[in-house]
């Protein structure tokens, strides 16, 4: 969740009658210098695994900071590694629960860990001010080394749904997690809005666990974007169409935000069947959760690649992996190998851009 925007800091400044003079005794937060740490629990190693990722949790305790006054703090949990820091969260108590699946994730997509991987790391916890910036988060010594053993999670899901759809909740686009257990997911969509009237300037959207409403949704009252979105009653998040309509949409679980990269305005298959010589436009489909061309007719041997508006400043190939969730599909990397067709045919090219990473498939029609 976001955090509180305004907090009024009476607490800050403080005053005391004394008798019946017009002396006042007035009382201030203490100087930065003076300002108590909190001081973080022994930790326990954790285990995660598929019985326990939802059911159990991983507790942080500490005492609290002192700034001189009683006021509403603010404190923030990570875990470090070879001087590499992922948060956990937050909370204005002196104590932190997580799911061991979300803690594995910040692990794995924070830290660097892979799957069913055994590290030792050190936790520490932040304390500041609620309501204000002016003072630095004061920082808590590391806690010991505790060993973490992380599992390979099965892939999860969410979905885009918004202007560039209708708002056709019922038929809001999929996207994956990067990997399992890494509470990221990232997916490649074309956010120009369908029979656009007048100049907008946004495409509107919100990310949904299911293709209903009455299921969890979440706009920048949940998600912090870490770009300006402006704001509306109903949260929703937007996208700046003045940077262009193809946007890579990122977002991460773990810290609950969500980020985003300016890819282009067109997307095209190029390759031998059209001596290299323009691009196929490849058009997004909601409903497939891809992206598509119309039908091209090609040799055995005809070699392709994708790229972004009609030049190589960015542009997909293989990996020289084939696909082990799609089938005949291959893994793409960027700027990677040409695409050999295997066999004579019509096909329609299909750029799975809602996965990591992306796969290209020829589905022969």
């Amino acid at each position: 969740m976001k955090l509180l925007k305004y907090i009024t800091l009476f607490a800050i400044t403080a005053f005391m009658a004394v008798s019946c003079s017009d002396d006042v005794d007035v009382r201030l937060i203490n100087s930065p210098e003076q300002f108590v740490a909190p001081v973080i629990s022994s930790c326990s190693n954790v285990i995660v695994n598929a019985n326990n990722s939802e059911a159990e949790s991983v507790i942080f305790t500490w005492q609290p900071a002192d700034f001189g006054l009683p006021l509403q703090i603010l404190y923030s949990v990570y875990l470090e590694k070879d001087g590499e820091s992922a948060m956990l969260g937050t909370s204005y108590s002196t104590s932190f629960s997580i799911s061991k699946g979300d803690f594995n994730g910040a692990v794995i997509n924070g830290l660097g860990v892979a799957a069913n991987e055994t590290v030792e790391v050190k936790a520490y916890v932040t304390a500041q001010i609620s309501g204000t910036n002016e003072y630095a988060p004061i920082s808590s010594a590391r806690s010991n080394s505790f060993s973490v053993v992380t599992f390979m999670a099965p892939l999860k899901w969410y979905h885009l749904c918004g202007q560039f759809m209708n708002w056709t909740i019922a038929e809001a686009p999929i996207f994956w997690e990067t990997a399992g257990g890494t509470n990221q997911y990232t997916c490649m969509v074309d956010f120009s809005i369908p029979d656009a009237v007048g100049d907008e300037t946004h495409s509107y959207f919100k990310v949904t666990a299911e293709q209903n409403w009455s299921a969890d949704n979440w706009g920048y009252n949940f998600l912090t974007p870490s770009w300006d979105c402006p704001e509306q009653a109903d949260s929703n998040l937007a996208m700046p169409l003045d940077e262009g309509n193809i946007f890579q949409v990122t977002v991460n679980t773990s810290v609950m935000t969500i980020d985003k990269k300016n890819i282009g305005k067109t997307l095209g298959v190029i390759g031998s069947f059209n001596d290299w010589n323009g691009d196929a436009p490849l058009i997004y489909n909601h409903i497939e959760s891809a992206w598509l061309t119309e039908p091209i007719e090609m040799a055995a041997g005809d070699q392709i690649k994708i790229r972004v508006d009609g030049g190589w400043t960015l542009n997909w190939g293989t990996s020289g992996t084939m696909s082990s969730v799609i089938s005949g599909g291959y893994e793409t990397a960027v700027g990677g190998d040409n695409v050999v067709v295997a066999e004579d045919g019509t096909f329609i090219v299909k750029l799975h851009a809602n996965r990591t990473p992306f796969v290209i498939e020829l589905v022969k029609q």
